[in-house]
């Protein structure tokens, strides 16, 4: 997923490792992904290597050389490759990779995305029938609870599984339109500028909450919107929507 993530950033702009290490941290990703900010560097390393992106500039930064990368046309469709794949992979965890790659589909043809979700749902649906028929057959009033348990949670996976792919396709255009606003967002913001380490568990959610909506309904205004609100933030004031 690191991969996609990096090709995605720079897709939407020229960037360095420090900026997508930023963004990853904000967002908390590596909290509950496996995305780590670590393995950006050797990442990047990799992509270089592979062509998939190009040194675009090199910068000093108190001493040091920061590189700033593109992607090329390789990259590009390695991009588009790498989502489609993840379409078609099963959810099986909280931290799957499928959470994250649905606000990238800007960058996927929306029929090949239809067509991959499509199947893959036909797949799911036709799992959840050889599930369901094995319940019917292996589980009885004999049954011990960590059997029932069992197919109940894998029947309960699978149709959960279901209900989301067939959201996305429900909602494919709401998704495509937020993934137009995420990309305007990082397009916009230098995350590597955006310092929000004083921010604490003593802030009110309901203020960040407050604080991604108004950035992502008025993104080409993000950079004003967040000098805001760390302003109010350093002169002890809490309440965003004020």
């Amino acid at each position: 997923m690191i991969k996609a993530m990096i090709l995605y950033f720079l897709s939407i702009k020229p960037t360095h490792g420090y900026e997508i290490q930023k963004y990853i941290q904000l967002n908390e990703l590596d909290d509950w992904t496996r995305i780590q900010s670590g393995s950006i560097y050797y990442a990047l390393s990799k992509l270089y290597k592979d062509s998939f992106i190009d040194l675009y500039d090199e910068q000093e930064v108190d001493s040091r050389i920061r590189k700033v990368y593109c992607i090329t046309d390789k990259g590009k469709l390695e991009l588009k490759e790498l989502l489609l794949k993840e379409f078609n992979k099963p959810i099986y965890h909280v931290g799957s990779d499928k959470f994250l790659v649905y606000p990238f589909i800007n960058e996927i043809n929306k029929q090949k995305l239809m067509s991959t979700v499509e199947k893959h749902l036909d797949d799911l649906q036709k799992k959840l029938r050889k599930l369901e028929y094995w319940q019917a057959r292996k589980i009885n009033e004999r049954s011990l609870t960590v059997e029932k348990l069992s197919f109940e949670m894998m029947v309960s996976n699978v149709n959960y599984q279901i209900q989301w792919h067939e959201a996305l396709i429900d909602e494919i255009d709401q998704c495509i339109k937020l993934s137009h606003r995420a990309a305007e967002l990082i397009k916009t913001v230098d995350f590597s500028e955006v310092d929000l380490s004083y921010l604490t568990d003593s802030i009110q959610s309901k203020d960040i909450k407050a604080l991604k909506e108004q950035i992502f309904s008025t993104p080409e205004q993000a950079e004003e919107i967040l000098k805001k609100y760390i302003d109010k933030i350093k002169h002890g004031e809490s309440n965003f929507t004020s």
